[in-house]
């Protein structure tokens, strides 16, 4: 079967418009929903024996959130938390979970764990298919969150300095919000206030 050249470039044309659709749709994130992105609160220094909990200070953070989020707001505005996220509790690590519980106590929302540690895919996939106008708080493990940052269509190293979470940092909360179309229309760096992790 013979094609003329105006027919292959038609053809060429349509196949990378349809790539395109396909692939905007798959960075697209959940629509009219504001995520807050934030790392498990302090851990033990030794990996191997100081078990899957949070550190005193930790749990210090922990219980701390309960007022912070209640009470959050972006640009002046105030955010009503609806959906609690956290990495899947293992052996090795409950942290994510514990972080966020006192909050989850607080405001009566049960903490949702769909996906381990390393399924940021799956999370970003999971949250774009969900229904629209939420605010989700997400508790993850540090060393994946830039990872998690580029699946929902933000850029790590505009929001991290140097794109990778300094391993003693725990005071920051990442700000994402998507618009009706699900496109990302607000990312930023929150530092938490200081009297709130230090009572």
């Amino acid at each position: 079967m013979k094609f003329t050249l105006a027919t292959l470039l038609l053809l060429i044309g349509i196949s990378w418009s349809a790539i395109a659709q396909e692939t905007d749709h798959d960075n697209r994130g959940p629509a009219s929903t504001t995520l807050l992105i934030i790392r498990h609160a302090e851990k033990p220094a030794d990996k191997t024996n100081g078990g899957p909990g949070l550190t005193p200070a930790g749990e210090a953070r922990a219980k701390s959130y309960a007022d912070y989020f209640r009470n959050f707001r972006v640009d002046g505005a105030p955010v009503r938390i609806d959906t609690l996220i956290a990495t899947a509790d293992t052996p090795n690590s409950a942290r994510p979970r514990l972080t966020i519980e006192p909050l989850s106590r607080a405001i009566g929302l049960k903490i949702q764990q769909p996906f381990g540690d390393d399924d940021v895919k799956g999370l970003a996939r999971w949250l774009a298919n969900g229904p629209p106008n939420r605010t989700v708080l997400i508790a993850w493990h540090h060393e994946r969150i830039p990872k998690l940052l580029a699946e929902l269509g933000a850029d790590p190293n505009m929001l991290i300095p140097g794109g990778t979470w300094p391993p003693r940092t725990y005071d920051w909360v990442i700000v994402l919000r998507y618009d009706a179309d699900g496109r990302l229309s607000l990312s930023k760096r929150i530092i938490e206030p200081e009297k709130f992790v230090r009572q």
